[in-house]
């Protein structure tokens, strides 16, 4: 008897739009999931284990951010070329070091790092907020609109 196989995939893929959680696909059937992710801020985001991940992110401004982690160090390059983004994926997926190693990477300070997390964690704090100020927009109009009825109103009679 041999070993028990492990049906695990080594990387797991994922797409999305940027609004939500990435959720995996499967290569063979990309199209298969319910709903495609939006052109808007797609992102592709591939994991071999916890600990390490590669995505790339298309930005507003046409450029790439490609972000490589591995246990607690990230690195990151910002790049139009789309060939050089689907290289270096490729690359990686393949296990050759010439992403890493022929690639200009700029270390991602830990402390930038967890600044850009708390900036996102208030952004997703904040948009809520908005919803709050158009409750409280509409409540004012309905207090003004309120006064304005009841001084019509002649409270003598």
């Amino acid at each position: 008897m041999g070993a028990p196989s492990d049906d695990s995939p080594e990387v797991v893929v994922h797409v999305g739009d940027g609004s939500d959680a990435p959720r995996p696909v499967d290569p063979a059937r990309p199209g298969a999931a319910p709903a495609d992710p939006a052109p808007d801020h797609p992102f592709l985001l591939l994991t071999r284990d916890p600990a390490e991940r590669i995505q790339a992110r298309y930005l507003d401004d046409g450029t790439y951010e490609v972000e490589h982690t591995a246990q607690t160090h990230s690195r990151q390059l910002y790049t139009s070329d789309a060939l050089l983004v689907r290289d270096i994926v490729w690359s990686w997926i393949q296990r050759d070091s010439w992403w890493s190693d022929t690639v200009a990477w700029t270390t991602v300070d830990p402390t930038l790092a967890e600044l850009r997390a708390l900036h996102e964690e208030l952004s997703g704090m904040l948009d809520g907020m908005s919803v709050l100020d158009a409750v409280t927009d509409e409540l004012d109009s309905a207090l003004a609109r309120a006064d304005e009825l009841l001084g019509d109103l002649d409270l003598d009679d």
